[in-house]
């Protein structure tokens, strides 16, 4: 089976933004040690694959876990941060019987390799409590993204923090141009777009009012919520069908492109411009996933900055989220020690007190004692970071698209804006031929 996955998007990983591109050879077909039983765990080793930027945080991770356990050994095996070439060498790696034991998965690359025979099926052993871990502690809307389109009752990873965004702003800015009116929760989306307008035009254009919502037009965090709550569905899996062209939907699109020019930057393709970033200190608002935040106490070390919810559109906050979670390898022959590890790593005395930690990546663990009574609620900057924990219960979390239709989804999406604003079609005809475009990818993705 041969599955191409080609879907840019905003990463929430425990500090990583990463826009990128997936294809991922085909597997050949079987489920390896497919029960989860093999293997001793005292006096085991088993290694943990990871993109490599996340290679010093699951290290300390590894090393407390081997303080813990002195008879056991955790390897971590650093893969790639370029996403091609990570899905290449776990579907080699597959091929070869040996995949990391334990390894680094994401939201939308969960389907591609469960589909691939890649990733073991925790439902059973969960159901069984193994390790101690009961799937009923995690929050269902983050589970349910490790859950294959084709085996829905499967679960093929859990995740590993709870990832959402809210509005980030720069009070320093606001002070500079005499805007009194910070974000607030009761915002609605005409609110934020009528103070990032008034920051831009009291500065004479030297300062931005903010980050461009849909950025380079494909921002699906961003798109996603604001499009369900407006009542568009991007993707209706009972019809196999999206429905990014209603009335209601188009509305929504030109509340969004509106800002470029006026209450953001100009429209560009590059995602490069410092100029038009946050971090910058010449943008007063942005857009911003709780992995960020953990960077921008450096960056915006020298501003007076917080972050508050997500504005609302017809009364719902339009939050997004997404995840990356961990895997057992299916053909791993040390599933039992593996599970152990899991089971640690997702005790809030074990592992999850590591990663809440700053240098453990300060994640907000997807539990709901997680969310309410987490360490990471502790950091005294920003002043009111457990706004993220409404933000994840809150959050909408997309379904995958089958096939190639979410890289189909975003390119499709990304050209209907640049047809608005760069060609001055109009937002219903660019939107219409975007999701015919769409709808196409979808029937043929229907098995």
């Amino acid at each position: 089976m041969h599955r191409t996955l080609r879907r840019p998007t905003t990463l929430v990983a425990g500090g990583l933004i990463i826009a990128l591109t997936v294809p991922l050879a085909s597997c050949a077909g079987g489920d390896g040690n497919s029960s989860g039983q093999a293997g001793e765990v005292d006096g085991s080793t088993i290694t943990v694959g990871v993109i490599s930027q996340l290679e010093s945080q699951f290290q300390l991770y590894a090393d407390t876990y081997m303080e813990e356990y002195p008879d056991r050994k955790v390897e971590i095996r650093s893969i790639s941060d370029d996403f091609e070439k990570y899905s290449q060498l776990l579907a080699t790696s597959r091929l070869g019987d040996s995949l990391p034991d334990v390894f680094f998965n994401v939201d939308f690359l969960a389907d591609t390799l469960a589909d691939n025979n890649v990733t073991l099926n925790l439902a059973p052993g969960l159901a069984e409590n193994k390790a101690g871990l009961d799937l009923d502690e995690f929050l269902p809307q983050f589970v349910g993204q490790y859950r294959p389109i084709s085996d829905p009752d499967a679960v093929t990873g859990l995740p590993v923090s709870a990832d959402s965004t809210a509005l980030v702003y720069n009070k320093t800015l606001f002070d500079q141009v005499g805007v009194t009116e910070y974000p607030q929760d009761d915002w609605t989306w005409e609110d934020y777009y009528r103070v990032s307008a008034e920051i831009q035009e009291k500065s004479g254009g030297d300062i931005y009012g903010t980050v461009a919502p849909l950025m380079d037009g494909a921002s699906l965090v961003t798109f996603g919520p604001v499009i369900t709550a407006a009542g568009g569905t991007i993707y209706d899996p009972e019809t196999n069908t999206s429905d990014i062209s209603s009335p209601e939907a188009l509305a929504a699109w030109e509340s969004m492109i509106n800002f470029y020019g006026t209450a953001s930057g100009a429209y560009t393709t590059s995602a490069d411009d410092p100029s038009l970033k946050f971090e910058s200190g010449k943008v007063a608002m942005n857009i911003t996933s709780r992995a960020s935040i953990s960077g921008l106490r450096e960056t915006m070390a020298d501003y007076e900055w917080d972050v508050a919810r997500m504005p609302t559109v017809d009364g719902t906050h339009v939050s997004g989220g997404g995840s990356y979670g961990l895997s057992i390898g299916q053909t791993s022959s040390n599933q039992d020690a593996a599970w152990e590890f899991l089971g640690w790593f997702y005790d809030a005395e074990g592992g999850l007190a590591v990663a809440q930690t700053p240098e453990g990546g300060g994640i907000i663990p997807p539990t709901a004692t997680g969310l309410s009574d987490g360490t990471w609620q502790d950091a005294e900057t920003p002043a009111n970071l457990k706004v993220y924990a409404v933000a994840a219960e809150d959050a909408v979390l997309l379904p995958q698209l089958p096939g190639t239709a979410g890289s189909v989804l975003t390119d499709a999406v990304r050209t209907a804006v640049q047809e608005v604003i760069l060609n001055g079609k109009s937002v219903k005809d660019a939107f219409t031929t975007a999701q015919q475009t769409v709808d196409d990818a979808l029937a043929a993705a229907k098995p």
